[in-house]
């Protein structure tokens, strides 16, 4: 392990048309206490060639790692580099955004200034806000946080099991994180390696948020999950006319939510469980929920999982 350093990972896939722009801004960043590993989960479009040629370029910056498996997606990607990473900081990369060049800088020092106040120890979470972007980085919101009506003055693990506020490509995370969240009782069943670690953070550590773009969100055809303007009409009644979406997505967040509890059921309280027991129930019932909106962010959003969950 190497004190202070941040370890940047990045899991590219067909990312040829955009992972140039992604590297350049990696490399400007004005935090030069950096390394970059990057695995491609089996791209036919030439993004291991781009890869190669950056590895060769920066030998001391850019290191590729292959795994003897196809991942076929972000999440259990994810999951493998950074159970095969063993640095004090871990940030993760997008192979189609673009970092402000402070990026880094930034991150470290509210993660620095949380580890002061909380201890090394504590597991913490450090995240920004983006800029949403068209396929061209032409603005479309200033804030993700916004754009999704997402709270962020408070988290909350109850809030965060329920709707996920932390996009993976805005955060970094330290060791203790990073040990405490890799227990993980089985990941196929967790929804994204950043959901499942904004939860372990919120219960056991902290998240630290910091309320200022830091970098491009890229939408296009082939994002993972993309930004979503969950407060307009059209939106809505998208929702609406694919019920069954909504309730393949409750039964994914309870799934989820079991596995929290399987996973860390000795170290949590009575109230907690309560919470839990009730949350992974096959149906919740409407009485829960409401018992716990404060916790959900917008009515739809209630409105939905009293009606579905």
């Amino acid at each position: 392990m190497q004190d202070n350093r941040i370890e940047i990972l990045m899991a590219a896939y067909q990312g040829v048309s955009y992972i140039r722009e992604q590297l350049d801004s990696v490399l400007s960043q004005t935090d030069e206490n950096w390394h970059l590993t990057i695995s491609d989960d089996g791209s036919t479009d030439c993004t291991d060639m781009i890869i190669d040629e950056y590895v060769r370029n920066y030998p001391d910056r850019i290191h590729r790692v292959y795994a003897a498996q196809r991942f076929g997606g972000a999440k259990a990607h994810f999951f493998w580099m950074t159970e095969n990473c063993n640095a004090s900081y871990i940030a993760y990369c997008d192979d189609d955004d673009v970092w402000c060049s402070s990026k880094l800088e930034r991150l470290r020092q509210n993660m620095l200034e949380a580890e002061k106040q909380e201890g090394k120890d504590t597991p913490i979470l450090v995240f920004s806000d983006q800029t949403v972007t068209d396929e061209y980085l032409k603005p479309i919101a200033p804030s993700l946080m916004r754009y999704q009506k997402q709270y962020f003055e408070h988290f909350d693990y109850r809030s965060i099991l329920m709707q996920n506020v932390v996009t993976g490509g805005a955060m970094m995370i330290n060791r203790a994180l990073a040990d405490l969240a890799m227990r993980c009782a089985d990941t196929s069943q967790v929804i994204m390696h950043d959901w499942w670690m904004a939860a372990v953070a919120a219960r056991f550590g902290r998240i630290v948020y910091i309320d200022e773009s830091l970098g491009a969100y890229r939408q296009h055809g082939d994002n993972s999950v993309g930004a979503k303007d969950v407060g307009s009409a059209a939106h809505i009644l998208r929702k609406l006319s694919h019920i069954s979406e909504i309730q393949s997505t409750i039964r994914a967040k309870k799934a989820q939510t079991c596995v929290f509890e399987q996973t860390y059921s000795s170290s949590l309280s009575q109230e907690d469980l309560r919470f839990l027991h009730g949350y992974i129930k096959k149906r919740s019932g409407s009485a829960f929920y409401w018992r716990q909106r404060a916790q959900i962010h917008g009515l739809h959003r209630l409105a939905g999982m009293m009606l579905f969950g």
